[in-house]
């Protein structure tokens, strides 16, 4: 049996999230982030507290950064059932790290993560989609099981050389053993939008994101959802405001991602990317 060719029910989403503080960005050094107070605990709790309530997993792709300040969030987030998969250490975009300084990246990563949680850390997602090819190469050599840093939106710009790969929207093997789990994208016209979440997420009208995800699963198994904690913190300092669309992208609609994503867990089946291919493998096994 072709496993591309059923749902895999009840799965709708995927639900992923970014573990990161407000300050973890490229645009900022590590010794920048050590001048600013952590605030992604309180809305970290509260997405926890969230997919409890509707008997939901996610995959928290961890900054080990994050995992050496915060060790008890990360082992709770373990704890309570979620997959933990690395998101690298220090947030630097792939493809302006050289080949060593990215083994060691996400090796660092890995290694810090399965010692706090005890159990292997098997997923990727590069900060700000920024895988390149060879990047792929050193996580399968690292022992990574999938990627999931895949979005092939019409404004990625230098997004580390993976525009060429297709829209394929489900899960394919990408290099050697490596699965990649690519982001959703919606075509518009010419265009191709982001449609996964984050920024995007705020930035779209509730109805509109719902029809996307409708529309996607039509033609789907799955629809891959990711989030930050600082998307539900209206209350983080606004230090970024280099451009007014940055600006605008970060910052807008924070107000209301809580009431959009307690909507969500209510009108989709949601779960990690792990639970997803153990299903996966069950159906195949069965069929």
């Amino acid at each position: 049996m072709r496993i591309e060719a059923e749902r895999v029910k009840p799965l709708d989403m995927i639900f992923t999230v970014d573990l990161e503080d407000w300050f973890c960005s490229p645009e900022l050094s590590l010794a920048d982030w050590k001048r600013y107070p952590f605030r992604l605990e309180k809305p970290t709790h509260l997405l926890l507290d969230m997919l409890d309530e509707k008997n939901a997993k996610g995959t928290f792709f961890v900054l080990g950064w994050i995992a050496e300040h915060k060790p008890g969030l990360v082992k709770e987030i373990h704890r309570r059932g979620h997959e933990i998969a690395s998101h690298g250490y220090a947030h630097r975009l792939v493809y302006k790290q050289s080949r060593l300084e990215f083994k060691e990246d996400i090796r660092h990563s890995k290694t810090l993560l399965e010692q706090l949680t005890g159990s292997e850390v098997r997923g990727y997602r590069a900060p700000c989609f920024s895988m390149t090819e060879w990047g792929l190469e050193l996580l399968e050599e690292e022992g990574f099981n999938y990627d999931s840093s895949l979005m092939p939106h019409s404004f990625a710009g230098d997004s580390g050389g993976l525009g060429e790969y297709p829209n394929a929207g489900m899960s394919f093997p990408i290099k050697g053993k490596l699965i990649e789990y690519p982001l959703p994208v919606q075509r518009i016209g010419n265009l191709h939008i982001p449609w996964g979440g984050g920024g995007y997420y705020r930035l779209y009208p509730y109805e509109l994101f719902r029809y996307g995800v409708k529309s996607w699963l039509k033609r789907h198994d799955y629809f891959l959802f990711y989030i930050h904690p600082y998307d539900l913190d209206k209350e983080q300092p606004r230090i970024f405001r280099s451009t007014w669309s940055s600006s605008f992208r970060r910052y807008y609609g924070l107000g209301g991602t809580r009431r959009k994503i307690e909507r969500m867990l209510t009108e989709y089946e949601c779960t990690s990317i792990e639970h997803y291919e153990h299903q996966a493998e069950g159906m195949v096994s069965h069929g």
